[in-house]
């Protein structure tokens, strides 16, 4: 059968040949395109989770350099020092050194400061601590009031809106990598 042929039935052959796999791969292609097509509608689902995250990320690292104390600029001690003269309330407490808890497997830590007032003559009004807890909380997003006592001033000639607090902040914080 292939003994008769000539040229031009042997370029025919090829030719089929060719457009038989032509065809072959343009239906190859469309399933993939659909296949493709059909993952589409997820994807764009993903893109746009990708996106609200990332926006989280960079609203999140504005807010961290707008904060003093989460930026490193500020240390805690020299931010409650700064709070206390903000708030017009002054310096008068004492801040004993923090009490650290490390809490390893979530991956933070807290640094718990101790306010007391620092000499036996200074009281305050309720007021007047209230003003300077929400200059504590409201500059910083990294350091909390966690415990307030008031205990009602002994000092001779206090009124009844007297008192002496005693206050907890604790510095929550990421660990430090280990490099």
């Amino acid at each position: 059968m292939f003994r008769n042929w000539d040229f031009e039935r042997g370029v025919l052959a090829v030719m089929l040949v060719l457009i038989l796999a032509g065809v072959g791969f343009i239906f190859w292609q469309r399933s993939v395109a659909n296949a493709l097509q059909s993952r589409l509608g997820a994807a764009e689902a993903r893109l746009t989770k990708i996106g609200e995250l990332a926006q989280q990320v960079l609203d999140l690292q504005a807010e961290k350099a707008d904060d003093v104390v989460a930026s490193g600029k500020v240390g805690p001690f020299a931010y409650l020092d700064q709070q206390m003269t903000a708030s017009r309330i002054g310096k008068k407490f004492n801040t004993q050194p923090p009490q650290t808890d490390a809490h390893q497997n979530q991956g933070y830590q807290d640094d718990n400061y101790t306010l007391i007032v620092a000499q036996a003559d200074y009281d305050f009004d309720r007021r007047t601590v209230a003003n300077f807890l929400l200059y504590l909380e409201g500059n910083t997003t990294r350091m909390k009031v966690t415990q307030l006592t008031l205990d009602l001033s002994s000092r001779r000639g206090a009124d009844r809106d007297s008192w002496k607090p005693r206050i907890r902040v604790t510095d929550r914080h990421p660990l430090a990598s280990a490099p």
